[in-house]
């Protein structure tokens, strides 16, 4: 069995290992263990969205805004003409 497949099986019994024992924690453990299996999902799920809201936050403020096509082509119109001027041969705009 080559690696790929072995983390395949591996993942895939991981996967229902832990889904059954959350169905058990849920139905047919004890009170207190659902209710702490309920916080704990309810945690993961709120925290999860939030670190996702995290991340594009920090992401907005750290990089900065993309610059715009009409400012590089203007840049590039530029530099064409600087390049023309010094009689640098274009054929292909001829």
């Amino acid at each position: 069995m080559d690696k790929d497949r072995l983390v395949g099986a591996f993942l895939t019994v991981l996967a229902v290992t832990i889904g059954a024992v959350y169905v058990y924690s849920l139905f047919f453990a004890g009170e207190e263990v659902s209710m702490l299996t309920l916080k704990l999902t309810a945690l993961a799920t709120v925290g999860s969205f939030l670190l996702i809201l995290l991340v594009i936050g920090v992401s907005l403020v750290i990089y900065p805004p993309p610059v715009k096509v009409e400012e590089i082509e203007k840049k590039l119109a530029e530099e064409l003409k600087k390049l023309k001027e010094r009689g640098y041969p274009f054929p292909w705009t001829e």
